[in-house]
């Protein structure tokens, strides 16, 4: 879970990140939060990020860009988490809803327990967004994909491509942490260069696997026992 604070005071930052850190500590072994003095710093860091938020914590007032500003911005650049505003004034709930805010907390007027409410809720919505969906980000550029549309993972040397329903596209990572990512999610390794979505196989042979787009993949010596069942399925046929 990442999460980020953006406020141009420290210690604002320095106390949401020490209730956000008391809250989830047991939720999560690993919680990255991200810290920001200024929205200006923020949108230029966004752009050669790998490890983009899911929640935004951003100040409203702040001298150099403002956080309905800042907020813009990041729509723009395609970021979808869950931006929660922070600020000392009640008169910006429609700025707030214009780029879709989760949440709108008045400073000093929040109690611990509601405090606690918003950000586990948030949290689960993430949760929930992430199970029907999966981030790829490259070059600045930032798609989120629904697995459901996903056909296959190709691996070529240090860049990946996922081929989908409305196309492909490149980024880096490791097809193994692709594998260990979406192994739950029906998702098969079939050789070392190609991870497949097992909603997609239309036949298996022992060689190859045919998807029903009508791309014909091969089976890796490695792999033939795992899609030994499909093949079974596809030599019948």
């Amino acid at each position: 879970m990442i999460i980020a604070v953006c406020d141009d005071n420290e210690t604002e930052i320095n106390k949401y990140c020490d209730k956000i850190t008391n809250i989830l500590k047991n939720d999560f072994t690993n919680i990255n939060i991200q810290r920001y003095t200024s929205g200006k710093q923020m949108l230029f860091e966004f752009d050669s990020k790998e490890n983009i938020p899911d929640i935004l914590f951003l100040d409203i007032f702040m001298p150099d860009i403002s956080g309905v500003e800042v907020a813009n911005q990041l729509r723009v650049k395609g970021f979808d988490g869950e931006i929660i505003f922070l600020t000392r004034s009640e008169n910006y709930w429609q700025p707030a809803f214009d780029v879709h805010a989760y949440h709108y907390i008045i400073k000093n007027d929040c109690s611990e327990e509601k405090f606690a409410i918003i950000l586990r809720n948030a949290v689960k919505t993430v949760l929930e967004k992430n199970e029907d969906c999966i981030l790829f980000s490259s070059y600045g550029e930032t798609l989120s994909i629904r697995l459901r549309d996903i056909y296959y993972f190709e691996v070529r040397g240090r860049i990946i491509v996922v081929y989908y329903s409305e196309g492909s596209f490149e980024f880096y990572s490791t097809l193994s942490r692709l594998e260990e990512q979406l192994s739950q999610r029906n998702f098969v390794r079939i050789h070392r260069s190609y991870l497949v979505s097992e909603n997609y196989i239309a036949k298996a042979f022992y060689n190859s696997v045919i998807l029903k787009n009508n791309t014909k993949l091969p089976v890796g010596r490695a792999y033939k026992n795992i899609v030994s069942k499909m093949f079974k399925k596809g030599a019948s046929n």
